[in-house]
Formats: C-alpha cells, structure tokens, sequence
C-alpha cells in the first residue's frame, strides 16, 4: 500500500510505503465506518418502521403514508 504525502514546503508530492502500523490503521479505520454505516442504516429502518406502524393505527392509507415518509436515502457521514 502506497501513502501519499504533500510536502508544502518544497510543493511536493511524496509517495512512500505504508509501514505495517499505517496499513492496520487504515483496515481498522474501514472497519469501524463500515460498522457505523450499517448501524445508521439500522436505526433508520427501524424509525421508518415505528412511524409506518403509527401511520397505519392512525388509518392512513399507503400513498398518504408514502407522501409523509419518502423512500430514504442512504445516510452520509
């Protein structure tokens, strides 16, 4: 793996190896965005699925529900 460094003082470019330590730095900065994604989108699903269930006891019909919860898009971080 390949690490990219902007030397501002010479206006470079550096490009080094990644030591063992960068390199597992990395996998585990991947690991916790992917689990905190999945866990973001988990909670979201479960909100969208409370509020369905109260729309549905409240007797709002599918296209009424669907016009005050829109599909939701995936969440940024």
């Amino acid at each position: 793996m390949k690490i990219g460094k902007f030397d501002a003082i010479i206006g470079q470019q550096i490009v080094l190896d990644a030591t063992d330590e960068e390199i597992a730095a990395r996998e585990a900065e991947i690991t916790e965005y992917t689990a905190t994604k999945q866990s973001l989108e988990i909670a979201a699903t479960q909100l969208r699925n409370t509020k369905i269930a109260a729309y549905v006891k409240l007797g709002l019909t599918e296209a009424e529900i669907e016009a005050l919860l829109p599909t939701p898009k995936a969440p940024r971080l």
